[in-house]
């Protein structure tokens, strides 16, 4: 029987309002991510969980804090879990970086990004690698169980890729959005099934 994982993102955070990107900056929640932590809780309320595991980072840390007071359940941390490190464009308004990296962005824009490395920071391939990694060791460990990743968007749409057996370019047509929740089914021959993607039904009024 397939290990049911699902995938959330953060709320939102003052960088997100303002389309910034974040990367591994330690940004914490906005007064919206808080209600919006608040409201993925209440979704997980209703459904089972036999781990919870959260990125380190403050935005992620805050909502499955919620989740874990929500479900009673302790709250796990792993590193595996953080967002694509962009390196010097972490933190960079856009605008800025276009103007800064005109020929990286062009490339970013266009260009598979499996092994196109970030000024300073990670290539997406490395993310995809980290998320596989521990979505296939958290399958393993919690057979026939249900567990809630807390994590990043960019993180997340890597991870998407893989389960539709799909190149990381396609990362460019998927839509997460602040607080949503994705669902990935893991059979024990390590066949990934996605079975939801992108739900936020629970925020839509937040």
């Amino acid at each position: 029987m397939a290990v049911t994982l699902y995938l959330v993102r953060h709320g939102e955070t003052e960088d997100n309002a303002l389309g910034i990107p974040q990367g591994l900056r330690d940004v914490p929640l906005n007064n919206r991510g808080r209600f919006q932590a608040e409201a993925v809780a209440g979704w997980f309320r209703s459904r089972d969980l036999t781990a919870l595991i959260s990125s380190p980072l403050l935005r992620t840390r805050d909502v499955a804090r919620a989740i874990g007071a929500a479900k009673d359940i302790d709250v796990q941390e792993d590193i595996r879990l953080v967002e694509f490190d962009q390196g010097d464009l972490d933190g960079m308004p856009i605008p800025e970086a276009r103007r800064r990296y005109p020929d990286f962005i062009e490339r970013w824009r266009t260009e598979d990004p499996t092994d196109l490395r970030m000024p300073g920071g990670e290539t997406y391939g490395e993310v995809q690698a980290r998320m596989v990694e521990i979505i296939e060791e958290v399958a393993g460990k919690h057979p026939n169980g249900s567990v809630a990743m807390v994590t990043h968007n960019l993180a997340i749409k890597a991870a998407l890729c893989h389960g539709f057996d799909v190149p990381l370019s396609v990362f460019r047509r998927i839509r997460i959005d602040l607080a949503a929740v994705s669902v990935v089914e893991v059979e024990p021959e390590r066949r990934w099934r996605v079975s939801l993607m992108n739900e936020r039904c629970h925020v839509d009024s937040v």
